[in-house]
Parts: C-alpha cells; structure tokens; sequence
C-alpha cells in the first residue's frame, strides 16, 4: 500500500467536482448557448429591455451554458454586464439590486447609496453612459413561484428601463419545472415590456453522459487514482438516474476517503461507503447499487 505524504492530493483540479464548475470546452449545449447568445442581440441593440425562460430538467447543463456565457463575456467586452444569482430562500429585489450595482462598480453600495432608490439611480446613469447592457440571470427561478415574489425582484429593475431609456437590460430565467409558465406570475404589462422567449435544453443522451462524466475524471484527477471498473459502476448509476451531479459527487467522496486514509488510490470500500452515505442523506443521490 502506498501511502500519500501530508502535502499530496489525489485530485488534479478538485474544482471540477463542484456543480459550479464551468469546464474550458463546453460540449453537447452548442444550440442552446448560440440560442442564448442570439436572444441578447435585441438588448444590445438598446432594444430591451426582455427577458429568456430557459427551461430544462435539473442537471441538463442550464446553469453551467449561462456560466459559460457569463465568463466569457467577463473576458471579452464590457458593453455586457452580466449578474449571476441563485433564487434561493430570502432573496429579495433589494439584495438583487445590490448585486448588480457590485457588479457595474466593482464594489458593494456605499452608505450613502444603501437605498434601493439611490441604487436604481445610479445604476441607470452608469447602463446609459457607458452604452452597456444589464444581463441579470435568476438560477431556479421556479423558486419564486407560486406567489409575487418574482415580480416583486423585476419590477424595480424594470423601473431602471422606464427611467433611463437608454439602459438596456435582459433577464434569464432558468426553471426546472416543465409545468411552470411564468407569464402566470406577471401581469399583462410586465409581460408585454419584457418580449418573452424560451431555449429549453433536452435531457442528455447516454453517450453525451457518459463523456461528460469522463471528462470530468479526466480533469479532476491524477491517472490511476481510480479504476475503469469503479468508473463504469458509477457511470452506469449516473445513466440511470440522468443526474451528472449524483455521479460527481460520489466520485469526490471516494477521493477524499482515500486521502483521508493516505492512499494512492480509491478502494471499492470507499465507493460502498459513499454510495451508502449519499443514498442516507442525499441530497444527490436517489439510488444504490450494490
């Protein structure tokens, strides 16, 4: 048994085991983020402001094609404004606005420009002078609905569009939810101002999972750390549940286990011990092979 000195590690980019990873070469999603990017052209334009529904089954790569946008408009242009957000539990109009205004000026409000209204202004007059265009993306905005909660956050933004007409802005909303219609949660005007569309993403072939997955391992760890027959077991799970996560996250476990007992490599015992964790306390994982 090889034993791993106190400063080696087993992962190559321990990243690449995140949900939030965004990987260099995204593949399988090509329409959609050309979808995507086309949607925002009418924004650009000075023709906003709009907003996108894209729509898909949970780990169908909605979040990660938006990051990959995202990170590469950062890199690329400064007429886009790109402003990530999670719809989680709390979120408010307020916290929403304060995010963009970070995002416009590189740091947090000011005292003096805590209040939403003061926010608002300030960032219209900066949208409208730099010629720019605010793209806002609410991750799991399903979340916010049923209820007011989601025209609650867009309508202060949309008064920054009333205001300052030359402030462009376009809001992608990514839902899980098939049955979800989010025209339903604002009113016909609200509706109308923002020119609705969708890009849905399909749930992923086998073989589109089964690369994903791979590629994944491939830039995550050292060669060898981990056998081809554990990594058919727990591709052939990741197949049958559809869910790239649960597979990711049962790969990291196992990694850490050997670490933590300073191998070289992952032992089935680490993989069994996973599986029985995940499939007791979840959240990703739904099932178990024995």
């Amino acid at each position: 048994m090889t034993y791993l000195n106190m400063e080696e590690t087993l992962f190559r980019d321990r990243r690449a085991f995140e949900i939030d990873f965004v990987p260099s070469i995204l593949n399988f999603r090509e329409a959609q983020i050309k979808d995507i990017i086309f949607a925002t052209l009418p924004g650009i334009h000075g023709n906003g402001p709009l907003y996108l529904v894209i729509r898909g089954h949970p780990s169908t790569g909605k979040t990660t094609a938006v990051q990959w946008i995202f990170s590469d408009i950062r890199t690329s242009t400064q007429q886009l404004i790109p402003v990530y957000t999670n719809c989680h539990a709390g979120l408010s109009g307020f916290t929403v606005i304060a995010r963009i205004y970070a995002a416009l000026f590189n740091h947090p409000p000011l005292h003096k420009t805590i209040r939403s209204g003061h926010m608002i202004s300030d960032i219209g007059k900066a949208l409208t002078k730099r010629k720019a265009m605010l793209l806002v993306c609410f991750d799991d905005a399903d979340n916010l609905l049923p209820g007011y909660d989601l025209a609650d956050i867009l309508n202060p933004l949309l008064r920054i569009a009333k205001k300052y007409p030359k402030a462009s802005l376009m809001f992608l909303l990514l839902v899980c939810n098939m049955e979800v219609d989010i025209k339903l949660a604002l009113d016909s005007c609200m509706v109308s101002a923002l020119q609705p569309a969708e890009v849905y993403f399909p749930p992923y072939k086998d073989e589109e999972i089964r690369e994903i997955f791979h590629d994944r391992i491939r830039v995550g760890l050292h060669p060898g750390v981990i056998s081809g027959n554990m990594i058919s077991i727990i591709t052939g799970q990741v197949i049958r549940s559809g869910d790239i996560r649960e597979g990711l996250y049962l790969v990291k476990r196992s990694v850490m286990a050997a670490e933590l007992d300073g191998r070289s490599s992952v032992f089935s015992e680490d993989l069994r011990s996973s599986f029985e964790i995940s499939r007791t306390n979840g959240p990703y994982w739904r099932g178990y092979v024995n």
